[in-house]
């Protein structure tokens, strides 16, 4: 499964991206923020790898459609987003949006390109009702992305991620399909 935007070609995740996705997950600076410690062995990351592999275009164990993004301009690799399904039924469904980006594509719209395009996914693709994001409460650029797709804050969690030693609070976003802009 392909997607395509005006500057990125997205694609489910292969045996071969390995190295690739391995570039985000152990690296401390784009691990910052996220839920979980960034790996420091490639033995380490290889089943949390292997549970983001989807087959016939269905979702992943994770419930999920991981993607690595490409640049069109010149197919660098420009990082991980996925959108993991929460619920669904015949009326609609709920789905959370999650980005990384490679550090050399920060602070040009990337990650909002793809967080857009997973939330876009969710409602075109998916059918979802809902898709929501979360962050940890100090990554303000996280939140600006969810802000500038729409998004509305809808909770704010006191100390619940448990990073490198201490408790972070975390903001959740959420938008419905009724608000997403029509294509």
């Amino acid at each position: 499964m392909e997607l395509s935007t005006q500057r990125v070609v997205y694609r489910l995740f292969q045996r071969e991206d390995f190295k690739l996705f391995y570039s985000i997950f152990s690296n401390k600076d784009i691990m910052r923020y996220a839920w979980i410690d960034e790996f420091n062995s490639e033995e380490e990351i290889l089943p949390f790898f292997e549970d983001f592999l989807s087959f016939e275009d269905k979702p992943n164990k994770n419930n999920s459609y991981a993607f690595a993004a490409f640049s069109k301009q010149n197919n660098s690799f420009i990082g991980f987003c996925d959108i993991q399904i929460h619920s669904l039924n015949e009326t609609g469904g709920c789905g959370e949006i999650g980005y990384f980006l490679m550090p050399e594509f920060w602070g040009m719209g990337y990650a909002t390109e793809l967080a857009g395009t997973m939330a876009n996914f969710g409602f075109r693709h998916l059918k979802l009702h809902k898709v929501c994001a979360r962050c940890n409460a100090n990554n303000l650029k996280s939140e600006k992305i969810m802000q500038k797709l729409g998004m509305t804050r809808e909770g704010y969690l006191r100390k619940v991620r448990y990073k490198h030693g201490s408790w972070d609070d975390e903001k959740v976003y959420g938008i419905l399909r009724e608000e997403w802009p029509v294509e």
